[in-house]
């Protein structure tokens, strides 16, 4: 198993599940070793693009609640994938407008259709939005943390949601 394989399995055993508005980094040490990964670490190849080198440190910051770490290399990433990274980095963050603008620039995402089927079994509630719908989530995550709702079971499920998006995203990540 791979260093990167390590540090996701470890995001993914998280419990309680990363937070919808963290306001610390969960594990310190564990920073330090996502910023030590080299390009070839991180995704995997020895011939790693700078691209997905740069977004797979960006979703592995973030998975561990340094917005501050992600939000430095995100910003950076012209691609939709930066934009993605950058716009749940502000939605964490609890600016939605500037989440909402972050996710206008990423389009249909190839992530898109998966994250909805996995998040329509954990909120039926989504299926009316008849696909995935970044904004839609943005203002379902404010709902939540705006009204002090964060331990509510309806923040869990979200936090579910989130959970298999930096999944999906980093995995989608590491192949460019």
């Amino acid at each position: 198993m791979s260093q990167v394989e390590k540090i996701v399995e470890r995001l993914q055993q998280r419990d309680p599940l990363p937070s919808l508005s963290p306001t610390e980094i969960w594990d310190k040490q564990l920073n330090k070793e996502i910023q030590s990964l080299s390009p070839e670490e991180l995704t995997g190849r020895a011939n790693a693009s700078e691209l997905a080198a740069q977004a797979t440190k960006s979703g592995l910051l973030l998975w561990n609640d340094d917005l501050y770490g992600s939000h430095t290399l995100s910003q950076g990433i012209s691609e939709p994938v930066g934009s993605y990274w950058h716009g749940i980095m502000h939605r964490e963050e609890g600016d939605y407008g500037n989440a909402k603008y972050w996710f206008s620039n990423v389009g249909e995402h190839d992530i898109f259709p998966d994250l909805y089927n996995d998040a329509t079994d954990i909120l039926p509630e989504i299926k009316d939005w008849g696909k995935w719908n970044p904004s839609n989530f943005i203002d379902l995550v404010a709902e939540i943390t705006s009204n002090g709702m964060e331990d509510s079971p309806k923040a869990e499920k979200l936090r579910r949601i989130q959970a298999i998006e930096f999944s999906l995203l980093l995995s989608y990540s590491r192949t460019l």
